[in-house]
């Protein structure tokens, strides 16, 4: 019960930002790990219990009237058919390799938002052609195979794809990747549940902790904003560097 009850806590205050800019995992995986789980199926925990990050805060950010469902679905679609792709080689290789190329790509793309000062503060596309969602469609199946093979962040790349190739900002990125990230986590919980990998316990602590969480924090977004969403977002993708740089 004590163990539960820790991993309740820590999805709870991992999804309060979580929902807004991805990144929980960060913190839930970790903590499974400690709290005794091998890898794989501390992963494949994380992605059943995580959906209730995707589930609380679709429903709020829909009562908002903030998602876009003609891009939540495109990338959605193909955030899944990646997911199915990544959790299966997660289950056979080691991630180091690809864990050092997310980092390498995610420093290269984190100056277009330092050095934007307006982009995911406003919307800078309003009407969007066939090549934005055929190139945010195949970004966000890399980036599925990405969450299906390890997780961490996965929903923070989709934000950087809605809010780069789809110009929305952060409260729309953070509505519409709901979608998608609802995607790729059952995805890749299904094929981890195929193989025994998930401990059901601490999914549903985790899923119960993430759904209040999540719950929480959509229902603050509009008064945090933009711009400290933004903030954040910086701020979680330079730790998301050092730690996967500095990771064995």
């Amino acid at each position: 019960m004590v163990e539960l009850g820790i991993i309740f806590i820590a999805a709870l205050v991992s999804s309060l930002f979580g929902t807004l800019i991805g990144g929980s995992s960060l913190i839930t995986i970790p903590t499974l790990m400690l709290l005794g789980l091998p890898p794989h199926t501390a992963i494949g925990t994380d992605r059943l219990g995580i959906t209730g990050i995707s589930i609380a805060g679709w429903y709020q950010f829909h009562k908002k009237g903030m998602i876009n469902y003609r891009v939540g679905f495109a990338v959605g679609i193909a955030a899944l058919c990646g997911s199915f792709i990544g959790a299966n080689l997660a289950l056979q290789v080691k991630g180091a390799t690809l864990k050092i190329i997310i980092a390498i790509i995610t420093f290269a793309i984190l100056p277009l938002l330092i050095f934007s000062p307006r982009k995911g503060i406003e919307k800078t596309k309003q009407t969007l052609k066939s090549r934005d969602y055929l190139l945010g469609g195949l970004m966000s199946f890399f980036i599925g195979i990405y969450g299906g093979f390890y997780g961490p962040m996965a929903g923070t790349f989709l934000c950087y794809v809605l809010i780069a190739w789809f110009g929305q900002t952060f409260l729309e990125s953070a509505a519409t990747f709901k979608i998608g990230s609802l995607f790729l986590t059952s995805m890749a919980a299904t094929v981890y549940a195929s193989k025994g990998a998930i401990h059901y316990p601490m999914a549903i602590a985790m899923f119960s902790g993430s759904c209040i969480g999540s719950y929480i924090g959509v229902h603050y977004s509009e008064r945090i904003g933009n711009v400290w969403i933004k903030r954040l977002f910086i701020v979680l993708i330079l730790v998301m560097i050092i730690k996967l740089l500095t990771q064995r």
